[in-house]
């Protein structure tokens, strides 16, 4: 009996022995295949992290990282809209109710738009979105652009479009990406841009500050002390009377992450100075130029752009920046020199900031999805006591000419001189400045501006010295300009505006009594006596004995004893029989279609 309980009893105990060395086995060896899963899974974090391929994930591992990836995604390519609590909208309209009935403001002329409607309209209004679908449904990683600042001078400006002015950028772009709103008050003496103005902007948000020049800097020297103010990575330089557009800010800031050396600016659309209606759904179809006087001037978009953009989205490049709202990051601002701040007052910044960057190895571009409001009006901005608009002007492009344009500066002095006198003139502290912004522009390398004109602005003409008189040639009465037709007659066109420039309808009138075309000369058909193409004779005193003169606005070609004028007309003849030509007959000073105008007049002495 008992041997045979012993038995029993060491049965029990090898059945005990065997399940415990089971347990522990197995734990050595589950402990063992954690620590190679858990090194495999830090050969996996490692190869994620270091975007190598990964051939032994898991598939729920994978299906986790795509988890968390889509979530990160969905939260970095929303935002968050500004919006105004009731309260904080009662009380702000209230406000401007109060500040619209105690401050008495100047006439509607004053202002140049219709103030008057303005005041009818919500400063908080919508405004349609009517652009592309391809720009309303871009997508952007807002988490990945870069912050902006706005600054915006002003001087007695309108109160409800400024005020419409903050509350659009307000509005309409994403509360994340704005840093702030710079105001500087140029010396503004309305009342109503005074404290309760100040109050105003104290309701409506801490992002906007108002800086207030103690006397006239001008609009230059303003943007300049609000650049230093701002805390954004991106700076834009707004004008006043501008109402930003739905989707204004993503483009520029996208295209500025992606390019280092840039400034880019929004598509402009017109803001109706008497119904303030604005349209958003036109295509960019000019891009900005210059005129030899210093105007600014639009150039048609060349036909060989549209081989490089697939669609509304790409940005089109442009020689000269429009001026009323540019935005470019604050580091290239620095590296590029900023504004010059020897320039006065207003006027020549952005054909200097334009040169600057494009012969230093940049680029400037029009983003078509974005797009922003401005009230085209006559130019009123104050320029202080005892200050001349035009000589300021003058002078500051006179400096532009001098700093970046290398032998074509006599072009842009002679062609100032027939319109400023007397010409404007250099101090020495204006030529010293002038020196230290020449030394800037060595230091960056940059290019001649002969390379400007053949590589940014091919399509452009050049004047010759000999070149009295140059450009479209515009009939007073009718407002159509001289063209070519293909078989080398001279036809009239209505695509002529004071503002735009047609590259290819450019002639000259020399000094020579030659009225040309390119390397060719104006001519006359003996038969119809319609004006046409030919080859160049000889300079005055030729053996073909044809001379023009430009005299009291007329065209007047002498050969012999002839005289005789051009003149727009209606073809009677089968050479474009029933289209407007230019033809030779008698000269009457009286007949308006006789009278012709010139874009750019040169005085070189």
């Amino acid at each position: 009996m008992r041997k045979r309980v012993n038995g029993l009893l060491w049965a029990v105990l090898a059945v005990l022995w065997f399940l415990f060395t089971t347990v522990l086995l197995f734990g050595i060896l589950s402990n063992i295949v954690n620590q190679d899963r858990q090194e495999e899974d830090r050969k996996e974090e490692t190869n994620v992290r270091r975007n190598l391929p990964q051939t032994r994930i898991s598939t729920t591992t994978k299906r986790m990282i795509e988890s968390l990836l889509e979530e990160k995604t969905a939260r970095a390519y929303k935002f968050t809209r500004y919006s105004l609590d009731v309260q904080k909208s009662r009380r702000l309209d209230a406000h401007l109710r109060k500040m619209l009935k105690t401050h008495k403001r100047p006439k509607d002329s004053y202002y140049s738009f219709n103030v008057t409607r303005s005041e009818t309209l919500s400063v908080t209004r919508d405004v349609i979105d009517e652009r592309p679908d391809e720009c309303k449904k871009r997508m952007f990683n807002y988490s990945a652009l870069p912050t902006l600042s706005v600054v915006t001078p002003l001087h007695n400006e309108a109160l409800t479009t400024l005020l419409r002015h903050v509350h659009a950028i307000l509005n309409r772009t994403p509360p994340k990406l704005l840093k702030d709103i710079i105001l500087v008050d140029d010396n503004s003496t309305l009342s109503y841009l005074g404290s309760d103005f100040q109050e105003y902007l104290k309701i409506l948000d801490s992002k906007i500050q108002i800086v207030r020049n103690t006397q006239r800097e001008g609009l230059i020297l303003s943007r300049l002390k609000g650049e230093v103010m701002t805390q954004g990575d991106v700076v834009v330089f707004m004008d006043a009377h501008m109402e930003v557009c739905e989707g204004w800010a993503e483009p520029l800031l996208e295209r500025i992450k992606s390019q280092s050396a840039i400034v880019v600016q929004p598509d402009i659309a017109a803001i109706d100075g008497d119904t303030f209606s604005l349209y958003t759904g036109f295509k960019v179809k000019f891009r900005g130029g210059f005129g030899w006087d210093t105007r600014y001037s639009w150039l048609p978009l060349p036909t060989y752009h549209s081989q490089f953009r697939n669609s509304e989205w790409d940005p089109i490049p442009v020689p000269i920046l429009q001026g009323s709202c540019i935005a470019v990051s604050k580091s290239y601002f620095h590296t590029v020199g900023r504004f010059d701040d020897g320039l006065e007052i207003w006027g020549g910044e952005h054909f200097e900031l334009s040169f600057n960057v494009w012969m230093t190895g940049g680029r400037i571009e029009t983003m078509p999805c974005s797009k922003v409001g401005h009230i085209f009006k006559s130019n009123k901005y104050s320029f202080g006591q005892k200050k001349d608009k035009n000589y300021i002007v003058a002078k500051n492009n006179m400096r532009v000419a001098e700093v970046w344009m290398d032998e074509y500066k006599h072009i842009v002095r002679a062609a100032v001189k027939a319109w400023q006198n007397p010409l404007p003139v250099f101090t020495d502290a204006d030529w010293k400045s002038i020196g230290e912004r020449k030394k800037m522009r060595r230091r960056r390398k940059s290019e001649s501006f002969n390379w400007f004109l053949k590589n940014v602005i091919p399509e452009y003409k050049i004047p010759s010295k000999d070149d009295s008189f140059f450009g479209e040639i515009q009939n007073v009465q009718t407002k159509s300009c001289f063209f070519v037709f293909d078989d080398d007659y001279i036809g009239m066109t209505s695509k002529c505006e004071t503002f735009v420039i047609i590259p290819e309808n450019s002639f000259a009138f020399d000094n020579s009594g030659r009225l040309k075309y390119g390397d060719k000369c104006v001519g006359y058909d003996r038969r119809t006596y319609l004006l046409l193409i030919t080859e160049c004779p000889c300079k005055r005193g030729g053996k073909d004995g044809i001379t023009w003169s430009f005299t009291n606005d007329q065209l007047v070609l002498t050969e012999k004893s002839e005289t005789l004028c051009a003149t727009q007309a209606n073809s009677g003849f089968s050479i474009h029989n029933g289209k407007e030509i230019v033809q030779l007959q008698a000269c009457d000073k009286k007949r308006k279609v006789q009278k012709w105008s010139f874009q750019f007049h040169f005085l070189y002495k």
